[in-house]
């Protein structure tokens, strides 16, 4: 049973707000699978954009559905880059791979709330959430937290980040909606205009 949602447009397409609107799908559960604990698992070409043509059950088929179009790494590689960073970040950060000594901030060490970090009650027909991991790394001698909102619903939300002791701010690393210049990843330190 395939309960995926095409967009808008059933195959191909060359519309560009409905190819924008495919990728930023893909980019959102790349990033919620390399900040999910335990092994994040993808298929091969999933890292170019390699669909299957839809076909999420291909294993019978020895054709192009199947095979991987090795051309869709350079046509995509914006997306190859947003995975790879993705991936350096899951190492760089710990925390979300694995529980840590506890945080020196005082964060909890992982919590779940909707808009509002402040809640911990989360409705269900939620259609945000977000996730805080806080613990302290003893290979780096300082808290790692990572924050994770996922915004599922088609209008934008309003939320309320965790409130952080001993001087800390919260920064963007990853925006999978981009910044209109075709950017989904910030160094740390860099200041990031949010509308």
């Amino acid at each position: 049973d395939n309960r995926s949602w095409n967009c808008g447009a059933e195959g191909d397409t060359d519309d560009p707000e409905i190819l924008n609107l495919r990728f930023r799908m893909i980019r959102n559960a790349c990033a919620v699978l390399m900040c999910s604990r335990g092994t994040p698992m993808f298929l091969a070409g999933d890292e170019f954009g390699n669909s299957q043509y839809g076909n999420n059950n291909p294993y019978c088929q020895d054709n192009e559905i199947s095979w991987l179009d090795w051309n869709l790494l350079e046509k995509n590689r914006v997306l190859f880059e947003f995975f790879k960073f993705m991936i350096q970040y899951r190492h760089k950060h710990p925390v979300i791979r694995k529980m840590l000594p506890n945080a020196v901030c005082g964060l909890e060490p992982m919590l779940t709330h909707g808009v509002n970090a402040k809640e911990q009650y989360i409705p269900n027909d939620a259609k945000t959430l977000a996730i805080s991991f806080a613990g302290y790394n003893p290979d780096t001698r300082m808290d790692d937290l990572v924050y994770v909102a996922v915004n599922s619903h088609w209008e934008d939300v309003q939320i309320t980040v965790p409130e952080l002791d001993c001087h800390l701010a919260w920064f963007l690393s990853v925006n999978t909606w981009g910044d209109g210049n075709g950017r989904y990843c910030y160094p740390e330190g860099e200041e990031v205009r949010i509308d």
